[in-house]
C-alpha cells in the first residue's frame, strides 16, 4: 500500500532554502513513515508544503522519500487556502497513492486530502476549537480563519486519528459525525536505544519546543523566581537549557522571555535554537528534569521522548501530556497555570531526583505504549479498512 502524507517536519540542511525559513522542528511524522516502511510494508512517502521556499526540492530522509512543495508565503489563511489545496492536490496526484494522511488541520493539509478524492484520514494535532477556547485570539486574526477552515474540513470528514483521550472526548464533543481512533504518536527508535543510566547534570532542567505563550515559558520563568526567593539555596543548583527558540525570529513574547530568564538565571541559562530532534534528546539523557508546563496540549511528544530517555518532567494537569504522564506511571502533574503548585514540582525534583531503576521502568512503558511497531501496525489495520470501502 501506498500512503502519502501530508505533514511539517524539519527541513534537512540539504533544503536550498534551509537558512532562510522558519520550518517546523517536530519529526514524529518521519518517525510514523519510518516505523510504517520497516514493520507494516507500507510505502510511506512525505509531502511538505513550505511556504516562502523558492524551488520544489525532493530529497531521501531516514530511508523515506519526501518531496517539499514550494508555495507563497502571502494571503493563505486569507484565502482559505484554497490555492494551496489546488496545489498540494496536484502533487499528490501525481504520486498515484492508495491512500492520503493528512496530519494538522491548522494549514491546508486537511483539506487537500479531502479533495484528493483518495482513501483519506486526518490526524487531529493543533486543533484551534481548542486552542482558541483556551486561549482567545483577536476576531479579526489568522487564529479565527484557521479554526473555521477546521471546521469545514472536519465537519465533512468522516475518520480522524486521536493522539489522546483527551483530544478524543473534545473531537466526539464537537464533531459527532466522526469516527474517532485512538492511536498515538510513536518515537525515532534510537531513543529506546539511549542508556538512561548516564551521569546527570545536578540540578539541570530542560525546556522543549517553541516559546509561544501556549507553552508556558511564562510560568517558567515565574516559578524559577519563586524557587529564587523562597529556596536560594537550591536555585544556586538549577541550570535551564531551552531547545526550540528562534534566534532572528522572535516574536516579542519570545524576547521578553529570554530577556527575563538571562536577568535571573544569568550564564545558567542556554539558547540552542531549533536543533535536530535526536540531538535534543540525547541532551535530554544527560539532563535530570524536562518542564512542560503547557497551558494546552494534544500529545506532548516533549514528555514521551524526555521519559524514553530517562529524564523526569513536569507537566500540566488538564492536557494529553497529564493523561500519558498517569498512563506511563512517570513524570509529576501539577495544576494546570499554579505557580506556588510548579515551583514546588522543580523545588521537589531538583532536591530528590528519581533512581536509575525508576528511569529505565519509564523508558520501558515508552517502548511498550508508543514504539515503532505496535504504532505502525494499528495504523495498517486502519489503512486497510478505509481502503477497502
Amino acid at each position: 500500500m501506498k500512503v502519502i502524507h501530508l505533514c511539517n517536519l524539519p527541513l534537512p540542511l540539504s533544503h536550498p532554502d534551509f537558512r532562510c525559513i522558519n520550518f517546523h522542528p517536530g519529526r514524529w511524522v518521519l518517525n510514523l513513515a519510518i516505523a510504517q516502511r520497516s514493520h507494516a510494508a507500507i510505502d510511506a512517502q512525505l509531502i511538505m508544503q513550505v511556504a516562502g521556499a523558492r524551488n520544489d526540492f525532493r530529497t531521501e530522509i531516514e530511508g523515506v522519500p519526501v518531496h517539499f512543495v514550494a508555495a507563497p508565503d502571502r494571503l493563505r489563511s486569507a484565502t482559505l487556502f484554497i490555492r494551496d489545496v489546488r496545489r498540494l492536490r496536484k502533487v499528490v496526484l501525481k504520486e498515484r497513492p492508495d491512500l492520503v494522511h493528512a496530519h494538522g488541520t491548522e494549514d491546508a493539509y486537511a483539506l487537500s486530502a479531502q479533495f484528493c478524492g483518495k482513501p483519506y484520514v486526518i490526524t487531529a494535532q493543533g486543533c484551534f476549537f481548542i486552542i482558541n477556547r483556551e486561549m482567545p485570539p483577536r476576531l479579526l486574526s489568522r487564529e479565527r480563519t484557521v479554526q473555521f477552515t477546521e471546521y469545514l474540513s472536519l465537519r465533512r470528514a468522516k475518520h480522524v486519528i486521536a493522539k489522546s483521550t483527551y483530544v478524543r472526548d473534545e473531537l466526539a464533543r464537537a464533531f459527532p459525525n466522526l469516527t474517532i481512533h485512538e492511536i498515538p504518536n510513536t518515537v525515532d527508535p534510537r531513543l529506546l536505544q539511549i542508556p538512561v543510566d548516564r551521569d546527570r547534570e545536578t540540578g539541570s532542567l530542560a525546556f522543549v519546543g517553541t516559546v509561544v505563550p501556549r507553552k508556558g515559558v511564562h510560568l517558567i520563568v515565574d516559578a524559577l523566581a519563586l524557587v529564587q526567593s523562597k529556596d536560594p539555596e537550591v536555585f544556586s543548583r538549577i541550570k535551564l537549557s531551552v531547545f526550540g527558540d528562534r534566534p532572528g525570529h522572535e516574536s516579542e513574547y519570545e524576547t521578553t522571555c529570554k530577556k527575563r530568564l538571562r536577568d535571573l538565571l544569568g550564564e545558567r541559562v542556554a539558547f540552542h535554537g531549533t536543533i535536530p530532534a535526536f540531538e535534543v534528546a540525547k541532551a535530554l539523557s544527560r539532563t535530570e528534569v524536562l518542564l512542560a508546563p503547557s497551558l494546552e496540549e494534544m500529545f506532548g511528544n516533549q514528555f514521551i521522548e524526555a521519559v524514553a530517555v530517562g529524564a523526569d518532567a513536569i507537566v500540566s494537569d488538564g492536557t494529553a501530556m497529564a493523561e500519558n504522564a498517569r498512563r506511563l506511571r512517570a513524570g509529576r502533574v501539577v495544576m494546570r497555570g499554579d505557580l506556588l503548585a510548579l515551583a514546588a514540582a522543580i523545588r521537589e525534583a531538583v532536591v530528590s531526583p528519581i533512581t536509575v531503576t525508576e528511569r529505565i521502568e519509564r523508558q520501558m512503558e515508552v517502548a511498550a505504549f508508543v514504539g515503532p511497531e505496535t504504532v505502525a501496525v494499528k495504523h495498517r489495520d486502519l489503512y486497510a479498512s478505509l481502503a477497502n470501502k
